[in-house]
């Protein structure tokens, strides 16, 4: 069995009404197809983790942002016939620095911007869920 090691980041990123950023996986996504989650993506080799925060929500999101500070992290694993992936995913607070009209790319199918009070109306793992929490937390 091959095991490969990644890291994700992902940005906790709020506009001027205090909403957090989610985007929902597009459905042929391999692994959680339609799963809300908060924008991001995989650390090239040798790429600082805000580079990576930085070029993955431009990508994804269409938005320029400047991490401030990590505030959560957490592993999974993804387990495939044929391979597994073992991944750390690294939680940044981001600060919004473009307007906030997201052009959503290829991997994903829906974004929203969320009150904490609406997190139950999406369907998000259990490990981003406390991330946005947390993300509420650290900014209210």
């Amino acid at each position: 069995m091959n095991i490969i090691q990644k890291i994700v980041v992902s940005g906790a990123v709020f506009n001027k009404e205090g909403k957090l950023l989610i985007m929902q996986r597009t459905t042929d996504e391999e692994a959680y197809p339609n799963i809300w989650e908060l924008p991001g993506g995989s650390k090239e080799p040798l790429e600082a983790c805000e580079v990576t925060l930085v070029r993955e929500l431009k990508e994804e999101a269409g938005i320029v942002v400047k991490p401030i500070e990590v505030y959560s992290s957490f592993n999974y694993t993804v387990e495939k016939p044929d391979i597994i992936r073992d991944t750390t995913q690294i939680g940044f607070i981001a600060e919004l620095i473009s307007d906030d009209i997201v052009t959503i790319s290829a991997e994903h199918q829906a974004f929203a911007w969320i009150h904490k009070n609406e997190i139950d109306n999406y369907d998000i793992t259990p490990e981003i869920k406390k991330m946005i929490i947390e993300a509420f937390e650290r900014i209210l």
